[in-house]
């Protein structure tokens, strides 16, 4: 699980230049571990609405957009094999916090990787 905050600026799809550093290692693992597996990329985010944005005219939308960034970077960056690749955009509706206070929400605004072996129930 990777915060939002390493990955993103608010409200944005795009790849902060420092994030790709820690890609860089996430796709040595995938690549490593990941042999044989099914590996599910997942965005998240909080429950404040979007607003006002032609792109991301919702929390689902704007976490399916950061997740497919991600399986691309690790695609087209890192040589992950997209044939064992998959993504899902979850929105707000997986939190793993409340989103009532500052700290809540920004735990829920994030991109999980599960890596599903044949011992997995997926």
């Amino acid at each position: 699980s990777m915060k939002g905050a390493l990955l993103f600026d608010s409200g944005s799809d795009s790849l902060k230049e420092q994030s790709k550093t820690v890609l860089d290692k996430v796709g040595v693992i995938l690549e490593r571990y990941g042999r044989g597996s099914v590996i599910e990329i997942e965005g998240h985010t909080d429950n404040v609405p979007m607003l006002n944005d032609p792109i991301f005219t919702n929390n689902n939308v704007l976490s399916a957009y950061r997740a497919m960034a991600v399986f691309d970077y690790v695609v087209n960056d890192c040589g992950v094999s997209p044939a064992k690749l998959k993504c899902a955009g979850r929105g707000e509706y997986a939190p793993i916090a409340s989103n009532d206070t500052a700290d809540g929400r920004a735990q829920n605004r994030r991109v999980e990787i599960k890596i599903y072996n044949s011992y997995s129930s997926y």
